[in-house]
């Protein structure tokens, strides 16, 4: 029987005990289901498992890397609609892939997720999120995975976290150097747009140039020491005064 057949036979079996059983906490229920359907099918049988083994094949330089975060995390993710928690992930920046680590024995080798098969995944308590279809319909500005930052009734912001390689030679050998980069994405009236600058805020939204103005000029020392909070910010505030206007 197929791993995915299986996991249906015990989603029959084990909603009928919760059908009778009445669970108090919605999200501890989800989480022991998905962790009972693991055992049960067997960790090593999951889909998630199968993958090509990751590799480091770029030399970095000493305190350099191509990750989001150097080290494995503890999160879930979300890989063909089935929901893995708390196991060991990493998010490759520089290839926009994710990679799984079994867990348990250190002798587990990572594993390279199938991008097209994630869905989304938390690392750090920041939900990342495949955005496929998207990506399909707005290929020259969306691609891949983006960190979900704030979903709004109007208007929302991704960040788009990348990594560029830098070849680099030290006493005859090459190394590589990875510089991080940050692209803000919004999405508003199902569009999707970048954005950096006062300007480009006032260019899709023309009816609040002097708010945003305003906004710029109260918390420029914010925009200088937390970007990503300084958008966030302002994008939530946006998406108040369109709530507003529409009421």
């Amino acid at each position: 029987m197929k791993n995915y057949q299986k996991k249906i036979v015990y989603l029959s079996i084990f909603t009928g005990f919760l059908n009778i059983s009445h669970i108090h906490s919605q999200s501890v229920e989800k989480s022991s289901l998905y962790d009972y359907f693991d055992e049960a099918v067997g960790k090593d049988n999951l889909n998630i498992n199968n993958g090509i083994v990751h590799s480091e094949p770029f030399r970095p330089l000493a305190g350099k890397n191509r990750y989001y975060l150097d080290e494995f995390n503890l999160g879930d993710i979300s890989y063909e609609n089935q929901i893995y928690t708390k196991v060991n992930l990493k998010y490759d920046i520089l290839l926009d892939q994710v990679i799984y680590k079994q867990n348990g024995s250190s002798e587990n080798l990572p594993i390279n997720l199938i991008t097209e098969k994630v869905d989304y995944f938390f690392i750090k308590n920041k939900k990342f999120v495949n955005l496929k279809e998207e990506s399909i319909k707005f290929p020259s500005t969306i691609k891949g995975i983006y960190e979900e930052t704030y979903v709004g009734d109007n208007v929302s912001l991704y960040i788009k976290h990348s990594k560029e390689k830098v070849k680099s030679l030290q006493a005859d050998l090459i190394h590589y150097n990875f510089i991080y980069k940050i692209n803000y994405i919004l999405k508003y009236n199902n569009f999707f747009y970048k954005v950096e600058t006062e300007r480009d805020f006032k260019k899709i939204f023309p009816n609040y140039k002097k708010e945003i103005n305003s906004f710029y000029s109260t918390d420029k020392k914010l925009e200088r020491s937390n970007k990503a909070q300084f958008m966030e910010n302002l994008t939530k505030q946006i998406n108040g005064l369109l709530k507003k206007s529409s009421n």
